[in-house]
Order: C-alpha cells, then sequence, then structure tokens
C-alpha cells in the first residue's frame, strides 16, 4: 500500500502530514474528499468525512476480502481496516474489542456501524446454523432504526438514541450479541422542530393501506397533531412503503409473530390516535375532551375502556394519607397527561422492541466479543436543554477515556520498547465532567430539585447558581431567564433549565398506567408498565423511583466500565456540509468537528511521540525491496532494519525491543516513495495481460544458471525473474504448472516447485525447482493470500531443505533442457526492457 491516496496524493495517515495545525488537517481532508478519498487514518483511529452518495467499488464482498488478515498499513484507510484489527485481535489474544464511532447528526456514525457489522460478520463460516446467527444480528439494525431513527434537519436518518452492540464469537465465528441503548429521545413522539418528521415507524405506518384499515387510520401526516410538520414527511432519500416491508421481514426473522406485530402496532395507531385529543377548559381548574372519537380509536387499540382512559386523561387521584382523593386536571395539565401517556408508550415500546432483539440473539457460548458504540456527537442546537446536556456529557466522558487510554497506550507502548518519552500535556476535561455528576454537581441538583412539589426550572437555575462556581457555569450578560454557559472541551454551549425537572421525573400520573396494566386487552401494552412502581399499589416503601439523571449516570458509568475492560479501535465521523450535499466541503464546518472530536490535540499526542512504529520482521519484510544493496540475507531483522534505514537515508530513529521508532514523516515517506517506484517500475515489466501481486530483491538462477541477484515479480498469473536492470526476462513459471510453494523461514528462501511436459517419451514429465533466496516468508504469506482471493491457490509449505538441482547449475541447466518445445516460452518485459515508460500500478 502506498502512504498516500492514489487520486489524491495526500497522505493516507495525518501523522505523516508537515503540520498538524487545524487547517491543515482540514486542507488534508478536503483534498482527500474531493478525490473520493473519504477515509484518512490518525495513527490507528480512522476519520471518515461523509460523501453524501455512494462511491462505486468502496464496499461489497471483494472489497472485504482485500483487507482479511491485513495489516492497517497494508490497505488504504477503510472501516474494514478498522474492523479487520479489532477481528484479527480478538482472534490472536483471545480478547474483548470494541469500536467507538463519534461524531454530529448527520456524519455517517450509523452507516459506519452498519459497516463495521457487515465485515464482522463475513468473517462467519458457512455452516448454515452460524449464518442463521449472523442474519440474526444484522436484521436487528433495521428493525431498531425503524423505531429510533427519524428524520432531521441535518440527518434523514438520524439516531435518536445511543447503542452499544456487542457481537459474541465463539472460535472466531459470530455465536450471539447483546444490545445497549441510552436515552431514546422520546419528546419527539409529541413534538418535532420544523423540518422535521417522527420516528420513521410511524410513517411506515401509514405507507401500509391494509394496516391502515386494520389501525383506522388514514394515509396522510397532516390528519395527525403528533406530526408537527407534515411537509416533512416526504422524504426524497426515504421510501416508507419499502422499508416497512424490511421492518416487518426483520420482525418475521427474529421471531415476533404475526398477533405480536399487530400488538404493536395498535400501539402505534393508538398513540397517533391520542395525538388528536384534545381539551377544552371548564372553569379554571377543570377540562372536557373535545373529540371522544379520538379517545375512543385509541382505546379500543389498548383494548382499554373508553370512559376510563377518558377519565385518566382529565382526572388525577392524589394520596393524602391514608385516603385517596380524585382531582379535576386543567386542559393544559390534561394535555401533558396525554403528551406523557404516548412518550412513555412509545418508550417501554421501543425497549420491548430492544428486548425482544436480545432475546433472539441471546447465547451463554461465547469466547470473546466485539463491541460497536454509536453514540451521539456533541450537540449544539438553538435551544439546548436536558437532552442536549446528558448528550454532551456522554461525550465529555467519551473523550476523557479517549485521550485517557490514548496518552497511557502510547507511553506503555514506549516503555515496553525502552524508548524516551517526555509527556505531553493535554486538555483535561475531567473537571467538566465532574461538574455534571460529582456530589453536589449538576444532575445531583437537579435530582433534588425534582423532589420537591414547589420547585420550579427557575428555582432549579438559582440552585445552579448559588452551588457551582462561576469559572465552571456562568450566566452570559444579556442571557435569558434559565440560560446558562458550560465550557466544554469542544466548545462554549448554552443550556436553559426550562423543562429539565419534568424531562428528569419523566411523570406519568398513576391513573393512566393503572388503566392500560389492569384493564388492556392489547397484550404488549399490558406488559410496558408491568414493572412501573404505580402497578403494585400495595407495595410500602420509601425508595424513590430512580429518576432520568440516576438511570442514566448508571449506564454511562457501566458504559465506560466495558468500554476499558476492552482493546478500543476509533472511528471518528465527521459532517462536510449543512445542505447533505455530495461534493460539498465547507472548511468552516469541517474545522469546528475537527475541534469537537479532539482530532488536533490526538494528532499532537500522536506526534509527540513517534510518526511511525513497526516491528523489525514488518519492516525488514516490507522495505528490503526500497533500497539498493540488500542482496545477501540477514536472518537478524533488527539488524535488516537498521541496515535499511542506514542505506534509506534515514537519522531520526530509534530501536526499541522489538519494533523500529521513526520520528519524522519525512523519513518514512522518502522510504515509502521508494518502496513505491520499485514496485510501479516492477509492474511495467509484467506482459500486458498480468497485474501485480507484488516484488522483491531475491537471489536465483539467471538463465545461464548463474546464481544472481534478480528481480522476483508476482503476478497474477505466474511468477517473473528479471535481471535488476530489466533487461529481459531470467525466468517464468506459470501458476498453471507451480505444484506448491515451500518455505523455509529461518533460511529465507522459498521454492516454486514446478512440472512441465518433458520433451521425451521415457521422460513425460520434468520437474523443475526455482529457488529464490533473501526473501521474508511474511511477504510471501501475504502475496499467497492475495492470490487466493483471485482464484489461485498455491499450497505453502514449511521445509527444511531443497532438492539439491536447485543450486546445482548444471543439473538445473539439464532439467530445463528435458522441457518440451515451448513450454518455457518466456514473455517479453513491457516496453521491450530497460527503464519503464511511466505509468503506475495497483500495489496489493
Amino acid at each position: 500500500m502506498s502512504y498516500r491516496g492514489a487520486k489524491s496524493g495526500v497522505v493516507n495517515d495525518l501523522v505523516l502530514l508537515d503540520g498538524s495545525g487545524e487547517q491543515e488537517i482540514v486542507e488534508a481532508l478536503a483534498a482527500r474528499h474531493r478525490a473520493d478519498e473519504i477515509y484518512t487514518y490518525i495513527g490507528e483511529v480512522l476519520l471518515v468525512v461523509n460523501p453524501y452518495r455512494l462511491i462505486s467499488g468502496l464496499y461489497g464482498s471483494s472489497k472485504i476480502r482485500s483487507y482479511v488478515s491485513k495489516k492497517l498499513y497494508e490497505r488504504p484507510p477503510h472501516v474494514y481496516g478498522i474492523a479487520e484489527m479489532a477481528y484479527r485481535s480478538m482472534m490472536l489474544n483471545t480478547s474483548n474489542e470494541c469500536v467507538i464511532i463519534t461524531g454530529e447528526s448527520g456524519a455517517g456514525k450509523t452507516e459506519a456501524s452498519k459497516t463495521v457489522m457487515e465485515y464482522v460478520a463475513a468473517m462467519a463460516s458457512k455452516s448454515k446454523q452460524v449464518q442463521h446467527i449472523k442474519d440474526e444480528l444484522l436484521q436487528t439494525n433495521p428493525l431498531l432504526e425503524a423505531f429510533g431513527n427519524a428524520k432531521t434537519r441535518r440527518n434523514d436518518n438520524s439516531s435518536r438514541f445511543g447503542k452499544y452492540f456487542a457481537i459474541n464469537f465463539l472460535y472466531g465465528d459470530p455465536s450471539g450479541g447483546s444490545i445497549s441503548t441510552y436515552l431514546l429521545e422520546k419528546t419527539r413522539v409529541t413534538h418535532q422542530q420544523e423540518g422535521e418528521r417522527n420516528f420513521h415507524i410511524f410513517y411506515q405506518l401509514l405507507s401500509d393501506s391494509r394496516r391502515r384499515g386494520d389501525f383506522k387510520l388514514s394515509g396522510s401526516p397532516g390528519d395527525y397533531n403528533f406530526f408537527g410538520d407534515p411537509g416533512a414527511a416526504k422524504v426524497r432519500s426515504i421510501d416508507d412503503a419499502r422499508d416497512f416491508s424490511e421492518t416487518t421481514r426483520a420482525m418475521d426473522f427474529i421471531g415476533m409473530g404475526g398477533d405480536e406485530q399487530n400488538a404493536i402496532f395498535a400501539i402505534l395507531a393508538a398513540i397517533l390516535h391520542l395525538g388528536n385529543v384534545e381539551f377544552e377548559s371548564r372553569g379554571r381548574d377543570a377540562s372536557d375532551i373535545v373529540n371522544a372519537r379520538a379517545v375512543s380509536e385509541a382505546a379500543s387499540l389498548l383494548g382499554v375502556n373508553e370512559r376510563d382512559l377518558s377519565t385518566a386523561l382529565t382526572h388525577r387521584t392524589v394520596k393524602s394519607g391514608t385516603e385517596s382523593v380524585r382531582t379535576s386536571l386543567s386542559a393544559e395539565k390534561a394535555a401533558f397527561a396525554r403528551d406523557s401517556l404516548a412518550k412513555s408508550l412509545y418508550g417501554r415500546l421501543f425497549d420491548h422492541i430492544v428486548a425482544r432483539c436480545n432475546e433472539t440473539i441471546h447465547t451463554e457460548q461465547f469466547s470473546t466479543c466485539i463491541g460497536v458504540l454509536d453514540i451521539y456527537g456533541f450537540e449544539i442546537l438553538g435551544v439546548n436543554g436536558f437532552e442536549q446536556l446528558c448528550i454532551n456529557y456522554t461525550n465529555e466522558k467519551l473523550h476523557a477515556l479517549f485521550i485517557e487510554l490514548t496518552l497511557k497506550g502510547e507511553q506503555a507502548e514506549y516503555k515496553r520498547e525502552n524508548i524516551s518519552w517526555v509527556p505531553v500535556e493535554f486538555f483535561d476535561n475531567t473537571p467538566i465532567v465532574e461538574l455534571v455528576d460529582r456530589r453536589g454537581g449538576l444532575f445531583s441538583l437537579i435530582d433534588e430539585q425534582s423532589i420537591f412539589p414547589q420547585a420550579t426550572d427557575a428555582t432549579l437555575f438559582q440552585k445552579f447558581q448559588s452551588n457551582i462556581r462561576a469559572r465552571e457555569l456562568s450566566v452570559p450578560r444579556g442571557a435569558a431567564p434559565g440560560e446558562f454557559e458550560i465550557r466544554h472541551y469542544a466548545g462554549t454551549v448554552l443550556y436553559n433549565t426550562e423543562g429539565m425537572l419534568e424531562a428528569n421525573k419523566d411523570t406519568l400520573f398513576p391513573d393512566l398506567v393503572l388503566v392500560v396494566y389492569h384493564t388492556a386487552r392489547n397484550p404488549i401494552a399490558k406488559d410496558l408498565f408491568a414493572d412501573h412502581p404505580a402497578v403494585d399499589a400495595g407495595r410500602k416503601t420509601n425508595k424513590r423511583p430512580p429518576t432520568t439523571c440516576m438511570q442514566y449516570k448508571k449506564s454511562v458509568a457501566d458504559l465506560m466500565d466495558t468500554l476499558r475492560s476492552n482493546n478500543q479501535h476509533y472511528i471518528r465521523c465527521i459532517k462536510p456540509n449543512e445542505s447533505k450535499r455530495a461534493g460539498m466541503f465547507e472548511g468552516d464546518m469541517v474545522i469546528t468537528q475537527v475541534r469537537y472530536l479532539g482530532i488536533a490535540e490526538n494528532l499532537i499526542v500522536r506526534r509527540a511521540g513517534y510518526a511511525f512504529r513497526m516491528t523489525y520482521d514488518e519492516f525488514a519484510a516490507k522495505f528490503k525491496c526500497a533500497v539498493a544493496g540488500t542482496d545477501r540475507w540477514e536472518p537478524n531483522t533488527r539488524k535488516a532494519t537498521e541496515d535499511i534505514l542506514r542505506k534509506g537515508g534515514v537519522k531520526h530513529y530509534e530501536l526499541g525491543r522489538t519494533k523500529v521508532f521513526i520520528k519524522d514523516a519525512k523519513d518514512l515517506l522518502r522510504i515509502e516513495d521508494a518502496r513505491r517506484n520499485f514496485l510501479e517500475t516492477a509492474a511495467e515489466y509484467l506482459p500486458e495481460d498480468d497485474g501485480l501481486i507484488g516484488a522483491d530483491r531475491v537471489i536465483a538462477f539467471n538463465a545461464k544458471a548463474v546464481r544472481v541477484p534478480l528481480l522476483l515479480v508476482v503476478g497474477s498469473k505466474g511468477l517473473y525473474l528479471y535481471d535488476p536492470d530489466g533487461r529481459q526476462t531470467e525466468h517464468h513459471a506459470a501458476f498453471s504448472e507451480v505444484d506448491s510453494l515451500a518455505f523455509n523461514e529461518k533460511e529465507g528462501w522459498i521454492a516454486a516447485l514446478s512440472t512441465y511436459p518433458g520433451k521425451h517419451q521415457e521422460d513425460p514429465e520434468v520437474q523443475v525447482t526455482y529457488l529464490m533466496e533473501n526473501i521474508h516468508i511474511s511477504e510471501v504469506r501475504n502475496w499467497v493470500e492475495v492470490l487466493s482471493n483471485v482464484g489461485v491457490d498455491l499450497p505453502l509449505t514449511a521445509s527444511s531443505s531443497y532438492p539439491m538441482d536447485a543450486v546445482d547449475g548444471p543439473a538445473y541447466k539439464a532439467n530445463l533442457k528435458l522441457v518440451g518445445s515451448g513450454a518455457l516460452n518466456l514473455p517479453a518485459i513491457r516496453n521491450g526492457g530497460g527503464a519503464p515508460a511511466g505509468g503506475c500500478c495497483v500495489i496489493a
């Protein structure tokens, strides 16, 4: 693999950039984006710039095969490269891995997570049982997208929840998995901003004429109040009818039968009918339902008594000591009760969907796992409330973990390798994390205020001001009531306390819970509230029901523990423009995200050490061909590495226990460019109908049966040996005539055992051994693997010796003379020999 993009000419790894400033990073990403090179590395971190279109040839089974068993630096940057690294680490080390995907809405996180899962699932064996498990895992994606995703102004398929998907493995094959979800945006059920949609599943349901009839629905989103902007219902990139078919197929596949599906769709329809229930005031503190038909339809679909539901929507039972008093609700409070029921029904239904997925994919038989985290990025909206505080807190926690583990990993490696290390200062966002989750912090104060019946969002704001230091939380000049700022590591966010207490309490009046739980004939609707505190009226406990803050803080802490216990791999997704247009790259917008994601900081940390590191075995095998004068076998790869560095003019490096560390990126590029030129030259020698797999400098017989330095070129059709100056072809062995490859790793040779038709009747077959010395077997293994992917299977076996005629010149010549006429015809060198005419090649 070249260290530069084939089209852009920009380095594939930003560590190799001359500079490390934000502007230089953005310019490099822009150049690569223009060339459809949407993936870029920073060391082992992958950056993805959303192209907003499908790039031909970038995905699929053949592309997946090209990354199997490849090191990160051996192939161009890709999600498949990160997935392969995670899978191979799991297999080699029997370790648990995780891929952490972050970025703002519309940056491509969901697609990246699906691509990781696609690659990992492709590693499964072909047995029917394993294939069925793989399909079950993949079928959860369309189902969770239908119920958890929505069209926003920034993204047509925005995930409105966080997800950690753990894929379990047994001996390298997927055996099951588990899904954990975080903070579903339930408020979207009842309210959406202009230009946005409700969750996809509602529109999918309306697209099915048969289902509409079953659940008394019209086909027009404008008929339902819970669709805030009916004009946003039609989205060019979304086919609701097609997606609904995919959703129901997924439900079938994971074991949701027809009755269960109908019960789920009935709840969805009931939510839409509930949204059309309106109230009018009767006096100061009472209300009546205006449109009884909407209540009737909702009650019928939930399987509850219409009168009971109407009463629960307009009244509330309040306990005073041992007595219960029913009080009327004003029109405003009745509307609040209606919305609370709708949000609670949907939130608990979503949990039911996740639980059913987990039941299907659960397994007790697994040895390792790969987790994929797809979670909200930083959100800075026009109005930022409780949900944004939770989301941004999570990102602060993830950023703190990223910096901690990245820096710790660097230090640990330098210590293991006995490399000197000067600690680098970096932004410590621990105070921001603690501002939110410490005792007496924001979450604690929100919980404290949620206890008091008389507390309001205004009193919460006062608590913030009196308990939080000004340098952590400030009130800007001219701020509206309830507004305050937090200086996150990604930037300053203006929050408003309006709605925070209610979002934390997530209030649902017990009357509504009991109506659904005790009387619902819809089996799923009844089960949704089985764990609600209001159900067990006889239970005497002083324990408060958990608030959203309490639950979310614990779930994030559990997530961090899971991530810490695994080996982490990072994918940072970047949104290039607000218009979701292909080919548009807005530098100002990207530089903001570069700052949000801590990319420059990551680059500085990586740069503070060494721009490049590689084991001696890998380095010697990869770069031996890049410098002249490496014609003698050196079994000590540390010495071989040092020899290559010296001959290549590299000065700024250190040798560790098992790895070489190169400080200056330009030194690496000098050697890499030399290797690229060597391979491009080798490709020019091949016949027109063959393509390059690899090449190296070896010792072998020339046409005169004298062992001399030669150029070995491996094509997709055969092995070619050329003189080093490219004047003539010395030998050629078509793969159709190569029986096997023997090798000796310690002595550094391979022997191609070939069989040809003989010239004489008494010798119908003649065996010729092409012995090539001064070669690292790791390179040969790579070639054999690539050849296998293109349909050429070469047995590769270890051997302690080779046939004597392989080094006996006269015997070798005698064997060649026995080969039948025409069997050893040598292909002509392209361009007539000598220096290549130019052009380029694809380096496998």
